[in-house]
């Protein structure tokens, strides 16, 4: 099977809670271009300017019309039958972040997680086959996808540039659904929009 272009699973309405509101609904979806901050760490805008969409996409989680975090990942290999989805860039937005007791806004990363890792399970071998999730995590990083996404470090690397760490998750065929509920219990069942 080919994939001539990368796509997405649509969006889907999440629990988030909010500091002061308690339970409240955001959404993931696809993101556009006048979703790309300009005071974020990253530079997304350039990001979105240098994107071959042929192979990667960025997505956005939205609460109460902000754009709370994103996610570029990439399905390869391409051209080809995709095997591996890489997580290469997660950011939640500045003024949602800080200590895991004071955030405004949580679960950002956990969420924009899921997705990647659903677009990974339908689009990696047709789903027929264990599906390989990667990402490259600055050591700054490292604790909260080891900890809170629960990645299993697979090694240093300095492919990309040096201070940074390959992060894995071997999803097995047979271990889907018990992963799909253990992202889903937290915050509940992930809504279709």
């Amino acid at each position: 099977m080919r994939i001539t272009r990368l796509a997405d699973i649509g969006s889907y309405r999440v629990r988030v809670l909010i500091q002061e509101r308690g339970e409240q609904e955001a959404v993931i979806s696809p993101a556009t271009v006048d979703d790309m901050p300009s005071n974020w760490t990253f530079h997304w805008q350039e990001l979105w300017r240098r994107t071959d969409f042929d192979l990667q996409s960025i997505v956005k989680l939205v609460y109460d019309q902000q754009v709370c975090g994103l996610i570029r990942y990439i399905v390869f290999p391409y051209p080809g039958t995709p095997e591996t989805l890489e997580i290469q860039h997660l950011e939640s937005n500045p003024v949602t972040r800080g200590q895991q007791a004071n955030r405004l806004i949580e679960p950002i990363g956990k969420w924009l997680f899921w997705y990647a890792t659903q677009v990974g399970l339908q689009y990696c071998s047709s789903g027929l086959s264990d599906t390989r999730i990667i990402l490259v995590s600055l050591d700054s990083a490292f604790d909260y996808y080891r900890d809170i996404i629960e990645m299993e470090y697979m090694g240093a690397t300095n492919i990309y540039c040096p201070r940074r760490r390959w992060l894995c998750v071997q999803i097995l065929k047979r271990q889907r659904r018990s992963l799909h509920q253990k992202t889903r219990k937290p915050m509940g069942n992930p809504h279709a929009c």
